[in-house]
């Protein structure tokens, strides 16, 4: 079963926004993640690396850059 968890941004061009993603192994969410997501075409897209979970349980990610744009 697929759970879920509440994330928060944290600096970068999306700083304070907040969601729901999915956490597929035991309440763990992904490590890191990109935004808006390179398939979509958008540039510059922000990178976002799992920083750490809030005393009330939203996991926070930190900025972390831009990644490099693949031709």
């Amino acid at each position: 079963m697929q759970q879920h968890v509440h994330a928060e941004l944290i600096g970068g061009p999306e700083d304070g926004r907040s969601f729901i993603i999915p956490a597929p192994e035991a309440d763990l969410p992904l490590g890191q993640f990109t935004f808006p997501s390179p398939r979509d075409g958008e540039s510059p897209c922000a990178r976002y690396d799992r920083h750490d979970r809030r005393a009330d349980g939203v996991w926070r990610y930190q900025y972390a850059g831009e990644p490099a744009v693949q031709p």
